[in-house]
């Protein structure tokens, strides 16, 4: 049977490249050829492929590997293929065959080669009835001349590729999926874990917000030193304590992301049915960036921090240059991967960024105001909780005619990657880190108060229509110093000209925090 397979599709494809490509010829001499049995009762068993990619020369994606695994004892028919852009052009007559002298078939079927470990690898991953069903359907799909859903190819090819940027892009649905589903389980059984309010001894007080408290403290049982935050009893304040708690699970079950925040540990309940729990980290450090920016010595303090001594260079602007970029590549570093799986912290300060001792390096903290756009916890779309000193214009992390989310969150993660594509809530983050870029550089945005929306600085940025360059025209001949961003031929100050700056009409024109680590400031020594 198996022969008759590889006689009759290889009849198929030989007679369609020698006369030219005819779906319709071609899905009855496929079919004639009988590659794939349909029992009247029962799953659709894959025997082996009518036709792939690589039949018109961009590539199978390894399914045809994929396809003889699931069969046994079937081989892979083997096929006369036409020549790559010959098949191509059959394929999709109206598409350029080369772009720019490269081509387009050649590069196509390279990334299939290049995906073929990747797609074999996830379909030996499925049950056998999914995966059956996955190569039945690419199969009939490839029988066709790739006309199967809409009777065109190419437009086949565009509700492929929307397809690929709707799986792979952010906030990642499939990821998603495996961390609701695989790794939430696995963190609060292996990672959480869960003290006893006795055995917790306070210390004191670290830091006071508005809606919160937090205190150093002791673990009596290991002696460790650890860092508890407590709900003060004011309204939106156990909300916002439950949604640290969420975030910070969340932020703990993505390693990459977790490097760059404060390491949590777990919780405990004060008393037995408290309206939210009592959050814990390890105690890796108590002074934060904000600390340093106001100090007296800087930029020598932030050096011996980052670096473990002091320069002894005259040269203040290049060493604080260094530093900042320091800061900033670990910070937007952070902030990426944090976006990656859909938080946005919204809080985006020095305040927020703790020196861990340890490391030499700053983490960020406190994410009760943060916003899961995957799954839409923590977010109102006329709501926004952020700190005013460092938030962008637009105040929201997306327009507020947008709904809210779904309440089923499996619903609202498979809209999740339209909606973030759509208004880049990313770039909120983006527009404070510049901002710390800047008051680590400029000597007159450094102290506790100039942030302040009511400030100077401020109203001097909304009048110059958040335009650094304008802006700068007014300040600098009032004394104000950008040399610290003008070192290396200005590369500091064009990358915070393009992070500090107001969304466009599509909601575009601010650097992204993962765009922005591909700036050539960071490039350069």
């Amino acid at each position: 049977m198996t022969a008759a397979c590889a006689s009759g599709v290889g009849s198929a494809i030989a007679g369609a490249t020698r006369t030219g490509f005819s779906a319709s010829s071609f899905r009855d001499t496929a079919r004639r050829g009988g590659v794939v049995s349909r029992p009247r009762r029962g799953r659709r068993v894959p025997v082996a492929p009518r036709a792939s990619l690589a039949d018109f020369g961009v590539g199978d994606l390894g399914l045809g590997k994929s396809v003889q695994s699931s069969a046994g004892s079937l081989e892979t028919a083997a096929f006369s293929a036409p020549s790559a852009a010959k098949g191509y052009a059959e394929l999709f007559p109206d598409l350029p065959i080369s772009v720019f002298g490269v081509s387009v078939p050649d590069s196509a079927r390279a990334l299939a080669d290049a995906a073929s470990p990747v797609t074999g690898a996830a379909l030996d991953a499925l049950p056998d009835d999914a995966r059956a069903g996955v190569l039945g359907f690419w199969s009939d799909e490839a029988a066709s001349g790739f006309t199967l859903v809409t009777g065109n190819a190419e437009y086949e090819l565009f509700l492929l590729v929307l397809a690929f940027l709707w799986a792979t892009g952010r906030p990642g649905v499939f990821a998603g999926a495996f961390d609701a589903y695989v790794a939430a389980p696995l963190d609060k059984v292996l990672l959480d874990k869960s003290f006893d309010v006795k055995n917790v001894k306070l210390g004191g007080r670290l830091g006071d917000g508005s809606f919160g408290q937090v205190f150093g403290a002791t673990d009596l049982k290991t002696d460790a030193d650890l860092v508890v935050k407590q709900a003060k009893s004011v309204q939106g304040a156990a909300q916002l304590q439950n949604a640290e708690e969420y975030m910070n699970r969340r932020v703990r079950r993505a390693p990459l992301a977790a490097i760059g925040c404060a390491k949590y540990l777990g919780s405990y309940d004060v008393v037995e049915g408290a309206a939210s729990p009592s959050l814990v980290w390890a105690r890796e450090g108590d002074v934060t960036l904000e600390d340093l920016i106001n100090s007296r010595d800087y930029p020598g303090c932030l050096e011996e921090a980052l670096y473990g001594d002091v320069s002894d260079s005259d040269d203040f602007a290049k060493r604080t240059n260094r530093a900042a970029k320091t800061v900033l590549r670990r910070l937007l570093f952070t902030l990426s991967q944090l976006h990656d799986i859909g938080v946005v912290h919204r809080d985006v300060k020095p305040a927020n960024l703790v020196l861990a001792d340890t490391e030499s390096a700053f983490k960020l903290v406190d994410f009760g105001a943060a916003a899961d756009l995957r799954t839409g916890y923590n977010y109102e779309p006329e709501q926004g909780l952020l700190d005013p000193f460092y938030s962008p214009p637009e105040n929201f992390i997306m327009p507020e005619r947008i709904p809210a989310p779904p309440p089923l969150r499996p619903i609202a993660a498979s809209f999740s990657p339209l909606v973030w594509a759509a208004f880049l809530p990313d770039l909120f983050d983006s527009f404070s880190a510049g901002l710390v870029f800047l008051q680590m550089c400029v000597p007159q945005l450094r102290g506790r108060k100039v942030m302040d929306p009511n400030g100077a600085f401020r109203r001097n940025l909304e009048d110059a229509n958040y335009d650094l360059r304008k802006w700068r025209k007014v300040v600098e001949p009032q004394g104000w110093d950008f040399s610290a961003l003008d070192v290396g031929g200005g590369l500091g100050w064009d990358l915070a000209c393009r992070l500090v700056c107001k969304r466009n009409a599509l909601q575009r024109g601010r650097l992204g925090c993962n765009t922005a680590l591909l700036h050539p400031f960071f490039w350069t020594p």
